[in-house]
């Protein structure tokens, strides 16, 4: 797989983004989600370059971006994002958000509109109502985070003691519905993101400050509702029927109760749809953005 470099920036510490050039009037801003990196979505970034300029950032505290020290709670990797907005992407953009990026992306959309032309929701942290729980490891681990200083302690230990493609195995069991679907050459990436943030000291702060940050949106599903119903610009929410992470029922919800949302929620995915399953992420995304971004900027 041919990638373009990695180039970075200063943003009170040192921010590694790649760029995939395409048609400049338009740029698609990915963010990946807790314990992620850029390279989450090299599967799909260079034919999403057909339709505009692509930017894939490692927020701080993950993949090539050290914490440094920096905050990394839901809103301020919102503020994270909002500068590096500003920093490296430039006219109308459409902000693509998996797991915890999806909320950081609504929280953005919501909050800072301009030039905002749209927002594609991939396997995205959603706004909770009753039904059935995450995978039993999931909430198990989730419980661990919260758990005071044994959380930090607890991830601490996992990035030291567990090899890099150990994490990466564990973690694609857990957010793929088959991992044996994703090639090899991503799966290298993947294990090169944690090898980084294995160097890097602050990782497992940066992580737990984040997953409990989503902990405490999740108890105030009011908020996360609000900051969903203030978005005015199009919205693509693409969900796997076997996420064990985010449920699927949580995207028919917010797909009910934001009628004017497109979605689609495909059989046989897990928790990253983008890497699962390109194909038909980026025929969606196409479809989308020629239906709703397209004639949107025309008109």
């Amino acid at each position: 797989m041919e990638l373009p470099p990695i180039a970075r920036t200063d943003l009170d510490g040192p921010i590694a983004y790649r760029v995939w050039d395409g048609p400049q009037d338009l740029t698609f801003l990915l963010v990946h989600g807790l314990g992620g990196a850029h390279v989450n979505w090299v599967r799909v970034a260079g034919e999403l370059a057909g339709l505009g300029r692509v930017v894939a950032p490692d927020l701080p505290g993950f993949g090539w971006s050290p914490r440094a020290g920096r905050a990394t709670e839901l809103m301020a990797l919102r503020r994270w994002l909002h500068r590096i907005r500003a920093e490296i992407a430039d006219g109308p953009i459409v902000l693509c958000g998996n797991s915890l990026g999806g909320a950081v992306a609504v929280l953005e959309a919501a909050i800072a509109p301009e030039q905002v032309a749209g927002l594609v929701l991939a396997s995205s942290v959603l706004p909770w109502v009753r039904g059935p729980l995450p995978h039993p490891a999931v909430v198990g681990a989730f419980a661990a985070y919260d758990a005071g200083p044994l959380g930090e302690a607890l991830v601490r230990a996992r990035l030291q003691r567990l090899s890099a493609e150990t994490i990466v195995r564990i973690g694609l069991a857990i957010t793929t519905s088959e991992p044996g679907s994703i090639p090899p050459d991503v799966r290298a990436l993947q294990i090169d993101s944690v090898r980084e943030r294995q160097r890097d000291p602050e990782a497992a702060r940066a992580f737990v400050d984040a997953a409990r940050s989503l902990l405490r949106l999740g108890r105030r599903p009011d908020v996360a509702w609000r900051a969903a119903e203030a978005i005015r610009c199009p919205v693509l929410l693409l969900h796997g029927r076997r996420d064990r992470l985010v449920p699927a029922h949580l995207a028919e919800a917010t797909l009910r109760r934001m009628p004017t949302w497109r979605g689609r929620i495909w059989p046989g995915v897990g928790h990253a749809v983008m890497l699962e399953a390109p194909g038909r992420f980026l025929a969606e995304v196409g479809d989308w953005h020629a239906e709703l971004i397209g004639r949107g900027r025309r008109s």
